[in-house]
């Protein structure tokens, strides 16, 4: 073999995106696929209800004693690596690699009562205009979008919500997050009222953001809120 053969053959093989071996699918070879697959939430041990660990997937007792003002959230994985990587590399890189096989941990992992809850449309968690154009990109919006196409639900317009910028919510502590973004978000209500609507984001900690959203949402007149993050810091506690 000539060395142009051999750098056209090179040329078209596909690469893992985390060890650069062979890839299989989405971007990723066979061993780091499974690795993915062993950071995906147990439904079985999960609250129904927020998400979080709770014996034998029974409502956990902080939704018990304080309902949120959504009906789901569900976590599609840990946030730890490779996931943690990946999405760094995905919204501070730019690394648009990435999208692929974070869509498909969400995709292949999906909330365990998205099918009997019927939602109408998709919501992206939107980002503050200041924090869009520094970054270039909302990284919910290829998630959101991944997850319309799939379950055939129209994805909303930026349009449909302005939020104010704050710090970002990576910045501070646990108790600081709700203060944070509490009435950070400015409906269009002639988007929202009377539809469920499906939240996806990259990325829940605590949860307040969903919150917030959830709250004014229903506020505007959405008859239900339901939430889907990629990933979930808190899962394990």
């Amino acid at each position: 073999m000539n060395v142009l053969s051999w750098w056209r053959k090179c040329r078209g093989k596909k690469d893992c995106l985390l060890c650069h071996g062979p890839a299989v699918s989405d971007g990723l070879c066979a061993g780091c696929a499974a690795d993915l697959s062993a950071l995906c939430t147990d439904a079985a041990a999960a609250c129904p209800c927020c998400g979080r660990t709770s014996s034998g997937g029974t409502v956990c007792g902080r939704c018990q004693q304080t309902p949120p003002p959504f009906e789901r959230l569900w976590a599609s994985a840990y946030y730890e690596a490779p996931v943690s990587n990946m999405l760094y590399a995905f919204k501070h890189r730019a690394d648009r690699s990435m999208l692929r096989p974070l869509c498909a941990v969400m995709l292949n992992h999906p909330p365990p009562w998205l099918e009997s809850e019927s939602a109408d449309c998709v919501l992206a968690m939107p980002l503050s205009k200041r924090r869009r154009l520094f970054r270039g990109f909302n990284q919910s919006d290829g998630l959101a979008e991944a997850v319309g196409k799939r379950y055939g639900l129209p994805v909303l317009p930026h349009t449909a919500v302005f939020r104010r910028h704050h710090a970002p919510q990576s910045t501070l502590k646990q108790h600081e997050r709700r203060k944070n973004v509490r009435n950070a978000f400015v409906l269009n209500n002639q988007r929202v009222k009377n539809r469920k609507i499906l939240l996806v984001d990259d990325v829940t900690t605590t949860g307040a953001t969903f919150e917030e959203l959830a709250r004014m949402l229903k506020q505007a007149g959405a008859s239900a809120v339901f939430c889907w993050a990629l990933a979930h810091t808190q899962l394990k506690k």
